[in-house]
């Protein structure tokens, strides 16, 4: 390493999202070893129990650094690194089926409250839903889902507890004012997939809104009983947990 890629390293911090090491290979997050780990554990979407339900990376060490930078340290690229690198933008089985659930079908990613828009500035399911239409030559609808109740942080809650914490949280547009055929199908998208809560409950205002035959794709799938270890986890390396 010559003097001007010394000073580099040390002042722009060329450090691996994933593993936390520097890097001079970084691509522009991970270093190799961590994209190939990546581009492996993306070869196959998860099936959370459901099957109108799809992840595209397990919970782990390394996407769970990203999707946390992404979510809590305004790397809102990480989203379009996420799907290119899954099998979506790898053009594998979970591009296939997405294609197989329907055509041109809008993506609704799950929404934050108006607070927390302001407070972030984005909101990282619908970068990804964004991303996911995209690849899927869908139409991103950010306008049909609101989160009309401020909920605290599901991380720390149980299976059921999550199910009430969201229950009633959301509303959604009703299908026959925009112009939609509710037959054909919506993907509502979210960043991590644990229980179900969430989509679920965006689900049940589609459909109270008219809309039929809703999937779900959610970016990470994360096993319920690790989600409150990673809340402890997240405290010790200090990263600031909130709602959605």
């Amino acid at each position: 390493m010559n003097l001007r890629e010394s000073l580099s390293f040390f002042f722009f911090g060329n450090v691996c999202v994933g593993c936390g090491h520097g890097s001079q290979k970084l691509d522009p997050w991970l270093c190799p070893n961590c994209k190939e780990e990546l581009i492996v554990c993306g070869e196959h979407p998860i099936w959370p129990g459901k099957e109108d339900a799809i992840c595209l990376f397990p919970m782990n060490s390394l996407t769970r650094n990203l999707i946390l930078a992404m979510k809590y340290k305004g790397m809102q690229k990480i989203a379009s690194y996420l799907v290119a690198h899954s099998s979506v933008g790898r053009k594998g089985e979970a591009l296939q089926i997405l294609e197989g659930w329907g055509k041109n079908m809008p993506f609704i990613p799950v929404p934050v409250h108006n607070a927390r828009m302001r407070e972030r500035g984005y909101n990282q399911s619908e970068l990804a839903a964004f991303e996911l239409s995209l690849h899927c030559g869908g139409k991103l609808q950010k306008n049909i889902l609101k989160r009309r109740i401020y909920k605290p942080s599901q991380t720390s809650l149980g299976s059921g507890a999550r199910s009430l914490n969201v229950a009633g949280a959301f509303e959604a547009k009703n299908a026959k004012s925009l112009n939609l055929a509710p037959k054909n199908g919506v993907v509502v998208v979210d960043d991590v997939y644990t229980t179900g809560a969430t989509t679920s409950s965006c689900a049940r205002a589609l459909k109270r809104a008219g809309f039929e035959n809703i999937k779900v794709c959610a970016l990470l799938y994360e096993f319920p009983a690790s989600a409150v270890a990673d809340l402890a986890a997240d405290k010790k390396m200090g990263w600031k947990t909130e709602s959605n």
